[in-house]
């Protein structure tokens, strides 16, 4: 029988990876939104892709992507 309890993690689980998604892939929505050239926009998902688990990667991305 399915507790309420083991309802309850599974939801906070999806939130969470929902959440984490929208952060990594913040960087590369600005640089869509900012109207970056391709290779701006490929050098940004390349780095959140490669060096997002790692605050400073992320931030490079971020940078790059936020810059006019």
């Amino acid at each position: 029988m399915i507790s309420i309890n083991g309802i309850l993690l599974v939801l906070k689980y999806i939130a969470a990876i929902i959440i984490f998604a929208c952060i990594v892939l913040t960087p590369a929505y600005l640089a869509s939104a900012n109207g970056r050239s391709k290779y701006d926009k490929m050098r940004v998902r390349m780095g959140s892709l490669m060096f997002g688990w790692s605050f400073i990667g992320w931030l490079f991305a971020l940078f790059i992507s936020a810059k006019k």
